[in-house]
């Protein structure tokens, strides 16, 4: 009689066969979040302006055994918003949820902010949320939304007006009945390292169990990042 080793219990992970859109996964908060959700078990739609940005990212995931795949998108931009959503419904049918990161700062002091710094700050921030959010109510009604906000050490005027505005908007899209909520971490990324707690927060608005939190602006704290000028011989500062 031949004995053989009974197989190993494969243990379901929690967010197993979601299919998740995360937005500006080719550096920052966006390939953070991706990562984390990822290693929980779900399928990772890597979008971002920068189709290489886009595909590295993809890549990194599927070695490490997350299925995902890239795609180049301008969440600014209607036509480039539709066609992202176009491609997600066409391969699987439906979108679980999103996670869209719209965490541009601006440092200008408030008086010397130019036109067109400030009208960049909308686009990528104002601008792309709207069209993502608008998007996914007319073609996932029954998905989730998590938008990353500017975050809360960016104390300009139009930074915090433009947190203003993205809290707000995640209050009455959750008013209409869209399952949405805000993650404002307390810095700007600074990579896999430092960003560990923001995936954390998206994986645990991502889980089932958290289907009943909606409309919530949720603040998180991240570790500290190094001071860069220690490493730096004190010759070269002075």
């Amino acid at each position: 009689m031949t004995l053989t080793a009974p197989r190993p219990t494969q243990v379901a992970q929690p967010l197993e066969n979601a299919v998740i859109a995360v937005t500006g996964t080719g550096r920052g908060f966006g390939h953070s979040i991706a990562r984390a959700l990822g290693l929980a078990g779900a399928i990772v739609m890597a979008i971002d302006s920068d189709a290489e940005a886009a595909s590295g990212t993809a890549a990194e995931l599927e070695r490490l055994g997350i299925q995902s795949i890239p795609i180049k998108g301008d969440c600014s931009v209607q036509l480039e918003v539709s066609n992202v959503f176009n491609k997600i419904l066409e391969i699987y049918g439906s979108i679980t949820g999103l996670v869209h990161v719209a965490d541009g700062v601006s440092a200008t002091p408030f008086k010397r902010l130019m036109e067109s710094e400030f009208s960049e700050m909308l686009s990528s921030n104002a601008m792309s949320s709207y069209l993502m959010m608008q998007a996914l109510q007319k073609r996932a009604p029954n998905a989730w939304a998590t938008l990353i906000l500017p975050p809360e050490n960016g104390q300009q005027p139009q930074t915090r007006a433009l947190r203003s505005y993205l809290s707000g908007l995640v209050g009455g899209l959750s008013e209409m009945g869209l399952r949405c909520n805000a993650l404002v971490p307390s810095r700007s990324a600074g990579g896999l390292e430092y960003d560990a707690r923001l995936g954390e927060s998206a994986l645990t608005l991502a889980l089932p169990a958290a289907r009943g939190i909606t409309g919530q602006t949720i603040g998180v704290t991240l570790s500290p990042l190094p001071d860069i000028k220690k490493s730096i011989p004190r010759e070269f500062l002075e």
